[in-house]
């Protein structure tokens, strides 16, 4: 498992990466889900992506702490985490537009 650590760190930066620009480009569409005026639009799609900077944040510093310290579960649980976010914009995102498409 050791071999595959810097591949496993280096695909996390990249899939990092893939999931900020999809919450980037999905927070409009949850923004609109809750908010009636478009002040409180712009509002929220601002509060999500600042939010989105603290969870990319929090990636890295996890990916890095699991590869610097050789800790390959640690590793393996991150890439989990990003792959299930990945997974859970792309569905939420898929059923918003759907059901704005259908207003």
């Amino acid at each position: 498992m050791d071999a595959y650590l810097p591949y496993l760190f280096i695909s996390n930066i990249f899939l990092t990466f893939i999931d900020a620009t999809i919450g980037y480009h999905a927070a409009p569409t949850l923004a609109r889900l809750g908010a009636a005026d478009e002040a409180g639009i712009e509002w929220a799609i601002q509060g999500v992506r600042k939010l989105l900077a603290g969870v990319v944040a929090l990636y890295m510093f996890f990916n890095c702490l699991a590869f610097f310290n050789q800790k390959s579960l640690l590793l393996l649980v991150v890439t989990s985490v990003v792959v299930l976010d990945i997974v859970c914009q792309l569905m939420v995102s898929r059923k918003l537009r759907d059901r704005q498409k259908e207003q």
